[in-house]
């Protein structure tokens, strides 16, 4: 059974976040697993608790020392479940006297005799990339058009491929939350497997890697046919991952002028990866088109979208493969 929205964790999360404002001890010590697996990591480097006693016990000292009542509104919660298992992710905002607070809490949760409990609990406060590694970092597919439009004329210009080419978009779904869940260097273990696998699948496709950016990456090609086999590939090499990619892919003109690159193909073939789900291959409709019949490739679902930044409608179609 596939992972499903859980409204019924989400209230959960809920409740564990009002009481933790409130320092209700009772509720959280009902919604928290006795389990002694069970852990909890807050803001501070040294906030970490090893199981339910340790941090309700913590967590009391803390709230007289701050001796005031903190406010906490729960801006947006988003829960799934799967068998006995249930993972979330919650956006809060705590005022505490004057000061106003941004927190992220990331929570794995599991069904103990009929009631879910958390098994780990993460609070964070979020601070710029900037300040942690001294570079800003490309975090969304707006992000990784713009970083990309630089890198696309080198490509241009190394491979000669002025006129028509056909642009892939990579993205791992969900990846914030699966890192909490597994853990920065397994997660990093599986990135450099990922990106490795992109490399190895684009050029054995005759194609090249533009830029591989943290879970996203963007593929040029002179060859529809082979931009879908290279989508193809990559959808096949995590097919027993932990993690899933979507893949948008558009055919479009890239045209140099100068050091100018016009962005129409890189923007709507980011758009077209945006508008795939899951383990799912986008394809504009000129994709589409030019792309002929491809062995073992069919296509799937069509739909009319607006793509973010591009006027009209679009058609997008989904692919199938065997």
């Amino acid at each position: 059974m596939p992972p499903t929205r859980s409204p019924e964790l989400e209230a959960v999360v809920r409740r564990i976040l009002r009481a933790y404002a409130a320092n209700d001890s009772s509720t959280l010590a009902n919604l928290m697993s006795s389990d002694p697996a069970m852990r909890v990591l807050g803001f501070d480097a040294d906030e970490w608790w090893v199981g339910r006693e340790e941090f309700l016990k913590l967590r009391e000292t803390q709230a007289r020392e701050i001796g005031s009542t903190t406010h906490l509104t729960v801006d947006s919660v988003e829960a799934f479940e799967e068998g006995t298992f249930g993972w979330a992710t919650a956006f809060t905002t705590i005022r505490q006297d004057e000061l106003t607070t941004s927190m992220r809490t990331t929570a794995v949760l599991r069904l103990e005799a009929g009631a879910w409990k958390a098994m780990a609990w993460h609070n964070s406060v979020p601070v710029p990339n900037q300040q942690v590694f001294g570079v800003d970092l490309t975090m969304t597919l707006d992000n990784l058009v713009s970083a990309l439009q630089a890198d696309v004329t080198d490509v241009v210009a190394a491979t000669g491929a002025e006129g028509t080419m056909t642009l892939v978009f990579t993205d791992i779904v969900d990846s914030t939350i699966l890192t909490e869940h597994i853990g920065d260097a397994t997660w990093a273990d599986l990135m450099r497997r990922h990106g490795d696998a992109i490399v190895a699948i684009t050029e054995e496709n005759g194609g090249r890697v533009v830029k591989l950016l943290g879970d996203g990456s963007m593929l040029a090609f002179e060859s529809a046919r082979a931009a879908v086999r290279a989508a193809v590939g990559i959808q096949e090499s995590v097919a027993d991952e932990a993690y899933s990619v979507r893949i948008g892919i558009h055919t479009g003109e890239i045209i140099r002028t100068g050091d100018d690159l016009l962005g129409l193909t890189v923007n709507k073939a980011a758009r077209v990866a945006s508008a795939a789900g899951p383990h799912q291959i986008m394809v504009s409709s000129t994709t589409l088109d030019v792309m002929g019949s491809i062995p073992g490739v069919s296509a799937g679902e069509t739909r009319i979208v607006t793509l973010k930044g591009l006027s009209d409608a679009h058609q997008v179609t989904s692919l199938t493969w065997s």
